[in-house]
């Protein structure tokens, strides 16, 4: 370990950069920097004179942005990036070519990245211009960070969180398939800011049918177009709904089966809406989740947020699926009205052996609770 109190200091707050970019820059990771002025002995907390954080679509890289911000000259100072930097023409120029023109003496960098296109390639650029690299520093809280990118590059799946929302005795929606309302505006403005650190959100056609939902990210001063994706089998799609109208920028991608005919995919490509087709359960007639996150996956997406209905949710846990899980409980009971759903209940029951609670906290008058996949 080469890196000391003062690297970690100044890494963390590089990570914290970072996360403003997150739900952002897909394709790209989310990515933080930091650089410090040139090394003064008598100085105990070195002045910053540059910071980044990696842009919308990637662009530009969070190592430009901290060099374009500088404020003093850059010769001999040292760089603190949560991801190793680039090193072949992508959308821009590569990150180490910059570094090395703008002569900084030092490079200390969270983790090694994934992408095969780098995978220490930008390193060893830097050692052989006589950069000194440091290597590991905040590596678990950065890989932590970019779980969904490194899955997404070494796994072609990304990181997927499915959010639910229960009532007091663990009911997910009413027998009757009426529409149920669990959470009021304050924990709604708490989803939609988990909405906003995420790059894409899907539904399933149970969900899409009984709340006609917009899936947008709704927020005071914050404007942000997620990519929306609906999984319909058979193309059970109407014009009128809200993620129709809501379509201006064109993110919306519908789900389907490989059966659909060409007719009908060319018919929604044309009013900008993309059709992504995939495998289906030979058995159940049901669309293959494996092969549609892997498609998502080629898409570039990063980090998806699933919002399921009683039986999306079924099929993701039957399948270990979900990476985390986001449940909100409130205190209000549904009573025999309510559909039991038997995954729900060992999940909060702790009898579920795939996923363990990693903690569970109160929001105004809900309880949130926290599952990650058992490594």
């Amino acid at each position: 370990m080469n890196f000391n109190s003062t690297d970690i200091r100044y890494m963390r707050y590089a990570l914290q950069l970072a996360r403003v970019g997150q739900g952002e820059t897909w394709p790209n990771p989310a990515v933080g920097c930091v650089i410090i002025e040139k090394s003064n002995s008598k100085k105990i907390n070195p002045v910053i004179i540059g910071t980044g954080y990696t842009n919308k679509g990637g662009v530009p890289h969070a190592e430009i942005m901290a060099m374009n911000s500088k404020s003093n000259n850059l010769d001999g100072a040292t760089m603190y990036v949560t991801l190793e930097p680039c090193c072949h023409t992508g959308k821009s120029k590569p990150c180490t070519q910059e570094i090395v023109r703008n002569n900084l003496k030092r490079v200390v960098i969270a983790m090694v990245d994934p992408n095969p296109l780098v995978a220490g390639k930008g390193i060893d650029e830097l050692k052989k211009n006589g950069i000194e690299v440091i290597v590991g520093c905040c590596e678990s809280e950065a890989k932590e960070q970019n779980y969904g990118f490194i899955q997404r590059i070494t796994k072609n799946k990304p990181k997927i969180t499915v959010k639910l929302a229960v009532t007091n005795d663990n009911y997910i929606c009413r027998k009757d398939d009426k529409r149920l309302k669990i959470t009021n505006h304050l924990i709604d403005k708490y989803i939609h800011l988990i909405r906003a650190k995420h790059d894409a959100i899907l539904i399933g056609n149970g969900t899409y049918k009984k709340d006609n939902p917009k899936l947008t990210v709704r927020l005071d001063g914050y404007n942000k177009k997620m990519h929306r994706f609906l999984l319909s089998t058979n193309l059970e799609f109407r014009k009128e709904s809200n993620l129709f109208i809501d379509n201006q920028n064109n993110n919306l991608t519908l789900i389907a089966g490989n059966d659909v005919s060409e007719v009908t995919l060319k018919d929604l490509e044309y009013q900008g809406v993309r059709v992504l087709r995939v495998k289906k359960d030979l058995q159940s007639g049901r669309l293959d989740l494996f092969d549609a996150f892997e498609n998502i996956a080629r898409i570039g997406i990063n980090n998806l947020l699933i919002e399921p209905g009683a039986i999306l949710f079924g099929s993701l846990i039957e399948n270990s699926l979900p990476d985390d899980i986001i449940i909100f409980k409130s205190r209000e009971d549904l009573g025999k009205s309510g559909l039991e759903v038997t995954q729900i209940n060992k999940l909060l029951n702790n009898k579920n052996g795939q996923y363990e609670k990693n903690y569970e906290k109160i929001i105004f008058d809900t309880t949130m609770y926290h599952y990650r996949k058992i490594a």
